[in-house]
């Protein structure tokens, strides 16, 4: 596509894949943000250059869509674009794709703000930033567009009282680690997919699916869309509780939401929606949800 930069080159390992045999969502996001890396560096606003600056670069908002699994040993190349800049933020389209075959994995859409270090409020672009960006431009394709998940079902209402209000249930708890902090010196998106990740698994258990059931069964399951927004930053050390909660069931596809809050003080740090699947493992196709799952809201 016009404007669209090769920013990341890479393999798949087998400690990055999960009991299902492919690569786990947080590492779709981990190889998106070393990406982000590389065009920061081609839009002149390079990590290395943040002392000087004062200032940072930080995700506010990710839609993803997976369109094939990865799985160990695949090679991976993420392109990425400018599809609008504003004042103080930008939207990035990136997709990545299998080199040897070229078939389309994943694509993202990812709302970026210039963050001001001192302080930790958005600011306005560079000037250079602007012009580098003016060379990168590049429209969303038809499969990088919402499937399940548009924009505003991404629900903004949310409090620790509406979730128990909800009846949404605990599904991880734990603390931020100060290797999973970046150059801003908070919690990277990977991690905030990493708990999200390992939500899933109490999730689908409260929903009486659970792993052990599934592996008897034959069955696996798979996150085919996501949208999360970062409300706030968690620092290393900063204690986390997810609550998630089941939406809406519709055929073989089961809509969730997590909540992520701070431990420490209560506060919301992200939200995200997701749409997901159970899929033979033999055949890798998907198959109908159980009746007892489909009837739940």
């Amino acid at each position: 596509m016009t404007g669209m930069i090769d920013t990341y080159r890479g393999y798949v390992s087998l400690q990055e894949c999960d009991e299902m045999g492919h690569m786990n969502i947080q590492h779709y996001i981990s190889k998106s943000s070393d990406s982000s890396y590389n065009l920061r560096v081609a839009l002149g606003h390079a990590a290395l250059d943040q002392a000087q600056t004062g200032l940072g670069y930080v995700a506010l908002e990710h839609h993803i869509r997976f369109h094939r699994e990865l799985r160990a040993s695949d090679l991976v190349v993420i392109r990425s674009g400018i599809v609008e800049m504003r004042d103080k933020t930008m939207r990035i389209y990136q997709e990545m794709r299998e080199v040897l075959d070229d078939r389309l994995a994943a694509t993202y859409v990812i709302e970026t703000g210039c963050l001001d270090l001192a302080t930790r409020r958005l600011t306005p672009w560079p000037e250079e930033v602007r012009h580098r960006a003016a060379t990168m431009t590049t429209e969303l394709p038809p499969e990088a567009l919402p499937r399940s998940l548009p924009k505003e079902s991404l629900e903004r209402d949310v409090s620790l009282s509406r979730a128990d209000a909800d009846g949404m249930v605990e599904t991880n708890r734990s603390v931020v680690n100060t290797w999973e902090c970046d150059t801003n010196n908070h919690m990277n998106a990977r991690f905030f997919m990493a708990r999200f990740s390992d939500a899933q698994g109490h999730m689908w258990a409260h929903a009486g699916l659970g792993r052990h059931e599934q592996a008897a069964r034959g069955l696996a399951t798979a996150t085919v869309e996501i949208r999360l927004a970062y409300l706030r930053e968690l620092r290393a050390g900063e204690t986390l509780f997810v609550r998630t909660g089941i939406n809406a069931t519709d055929g073989k596809t089961i809509r969730y939401r997590h909540w992520l809050f701070s431990g420490d003080t209560g506060e919301l740090a992200c939200i995200a929606e997701g749409a997901g699947l159970l899929f033979d493992k033999a055949s890798r196709k998907a198959v109908p949800l159980p009746d007892a799952l489909r009837a739940r809201r």
